[in-house]
């Protein structure tokens, strides 16, 4: 019985058709719940990177307005220069210049140093260790306010500098020329921009964040210690975020990118996944488990149903079989549902009657003769039908389709020559049809291979014989004879009258010929051996020849003279009115 045509598989079936779209919408809820909340999470973070990013551009635009208005408009400032350095007015000048900026830098707690810079005299102030910040000072504005570097200064961009005696190395520096020598400016340490950044994104809980040098829509190096935590690509998308995932660890992340107006800079947050969707776990866990939990509720259901339906309904048909191969002592048990015990009692009621029927003699011994003719029947038949599909599974395999096709209508032609064997005798004119297509058929898995020879059948094509009497020699002459195949195989079928009205049927072959010992035991109509499997056939044509013809047949086997090759002749009794063979 095939699996899916079973009630087992068909309940299975139904159970599945019935859960499966519970699964899939459970899992598109998900998939779609987790997008929502990436979303408006992800909207909520980028709207507050957008406010920080703009409110640190804004104060670095004002401390901009800062040291233009102290270029212009500071009135210690534009006096400086007037006075020798050594003269006591640049004194006093440089003492109010200098508690302004230190004021100053208190009020812009952005500020790490607002300075006023001469190539010969320092005014700053700073809320870092004094020296460190003046030599600072000292050696990068020597370097920026060369001539060529003064060509390139705008006044309105900040500029990326490293120096290692400041603390996180890396800080902003911009400046304004007030007069010739005389320049007024700022530094602020990246690590005091990122300590904001990081009061919004706490290492490890809400998130990552980090401050990147960039050279266009690229990152080039980062400026903070506070490393992401997983490569990123360090390509600037234009999109509002982007999820990403370690392929080392498995975890996603949410990156967002904002650069800066004021400075080539570009501030990054990662967020992990798991911080967004961290209320959504349990939905997510339950929705993975749920399969699981289905696949125990089959389980369940099906063991149920075995000890219900399963067990009894296996046990009839395990019984009918017995039935059908004559067992007919074999009784189902009783059983607690209704329905089966009312088909136990019914089979065990039919099995009775069978067993007690009674069949009169005659027609019993013809049954038993029928039966065994059909059964002999049946043991070739399989033969030729085994080495049919072979050749169409090996035609198929080469993806030959004309020659499937070929194959297809010459197996077709086979099937309708079976129905017709279940007559007690069919004519010769059709068994040599039989053989033809099967020629054909091993043709086309060997070409111009073999070749069968028809001699003297003109007279005798009308003769009735058994269905499959000569067939099986030429089959088995193919299978044993049939070993050099650089040599072309040929079988001749020759038929001979004989002087008493006999009919004899000669089948021989130019292939290796019958072993001694097989030839041994087929002249002495001995069964072969379990390993002569394949030679069977001739047995079951031999016993089903003396079944329907008696002593009036005879059958020889030998091998040719001369060569090689196997020969045999069966001889068929004359023909009686009526065109049947005298038995």
């Amino acid at each position: 019985m095939r699996f899916s045509k079973s009630i087992r598989a068909r309940l299975v079936i139904g159970f599945m058709a019935v859960m499966l779209p519970v699964v899939i919408y459970m899992l598109i809820n998900n998939s779609y719940s987790r997008d929502i909340v990436r979303e408006k999470v992800s909207e909520t973070y980028r709207n507050t990177l957008d406010i920080y990013v703009g409110q640190t551009d804004n104060n670095l635009s004002q401390i901009n307005d800062y040291l233009y208005k102290m270029s212009v408009l500071d009135s210690d400032v534009g006096l400086l220069m007037s006075y020798p350095m050594e003269n006591d007015g640049y004194t006093l000048t440089k003492i109010r210049i200098d508690s302004k900026l230190n004021r100053d830098v208190g009020v812009y707690n952005i500020i790490d140093a607002v300075f006023l810079y001469h190539k010969d005299d320092i005014i700053f102030g700073t809320n870092s260790i004094y020296n460190d910040t003046k030599k600072i000072i000292k050696t990068h504005m020597d370097n920026m306010t060369t001539e060529e570097n003064l060509m390139m200064n705008d006044q309105h961009s900040w500029e990326v500098r490293a120096d290692n005696r400041m603390p996180g190395t890396y800080f902003l520096i911009n400046f304004i020329k007030v007069a010739d020598g005389l320049f007024v400016g700022a530094m602020i340490k990246v690590q005091d921009i990122n300590k904001m950044l990081s009061i919004q994104w706490s290492d490890g809980d809400i998130g990552h964040n980090g401050i990147y040098l960039r050279d266009g829509d690229r990152l080039t190096q980062s400026l903070t210690e506070n490393l992401a935590p997983l490569n990123l690509s360090y390509q600037i998308s234009d999109m509002p975020y982007e999820s990403l995932t370690d392929r080392k660890t498995g975890k996603s992340y949410l990156v967002m990118n904002r650069m800066s107006d004021m400075v080539n800079i570009a501030y990054r947050v990662v967020i992990p996944e798991e911080t967004l969707l961290r209320n959504l776990l349990f939905f997510r866990n339950a929705t993975l488990i749920a399969p699981i939990g289905f696949l125990a509720i089959l389980l369940i259901y099906l063991f149920f149903m075995r000890n219900m339906l399963f067990k009894p309904l296996t046990e009839l048909i395990l019984g009918m079989k017995k039935i059908s191969l004559g067992m007919l002592d074999v009784r189902l048990k009783k059983n607690k549902t209704l329905e089966f015990e009312f088909l136990g009692n019914t089979f065990n009621i039919m099995a009775e009657q069978i067993k007690t029927l009674k069949i009169d003699v005659y027609e019993e011994q013809l049954r038993v003769k029928q039966g065994e003719l059909k059964q002999l029947q049946a043991q070739i038949n399989p033969h030729f039908y085994m080495n049919s599909l072979n050749i169409i599974y090996n035609l198929a395999a080469l993806g030959d389709t004309e020659s499937v096709k070929k194959m297809s209508l010459h197996l077709a032609d086979y099937f309708r020559f079976i129905m017709k064997a279940n007559r007690d005798t069919i004519m010769l004119k059709e068994e040599l049809l039989h053989i033809e297509n099967y020629m054909t058929i091993q043709k086309i898995r060997f070409p111009g291979k073999l070749e069968c020879i028809f001699n003297g059948m003109d007279d005798v094509l009308d003769y009735p014989i058994a269905a499959l009497t000569v067939q099986p020699f030429v089959e088995n002459s193919i299978i044993h004879g049939f070993k050099n195949r650089r040599q072309l195989f040929q079988i001749n079928i020759t038929a001979e009258m004989s002087d008493e009205n006999e009919f004899s049927l000669t089948i021989s072959d130019n292939g290796v010929g019958f072993s001694a010992e097989v030839l041994s035991k087929l002249q002495r109509m001995e069964p072969l051996q379990e390993g002569e499997t394949s030679r069977l056939g001739i047995m079951n044509v031999i016993h089903r020849l003396q079944l329907l013809y008696g002593e009036k047949t005879s059958i020889t086997f030998r091998n040719q003279t001369e060569g090689s090759g196997a020969i045999i002749v069966i001889v068929f009794p004359k023909l009686m009115e009526g065109g049947k063979a005298i038995v």
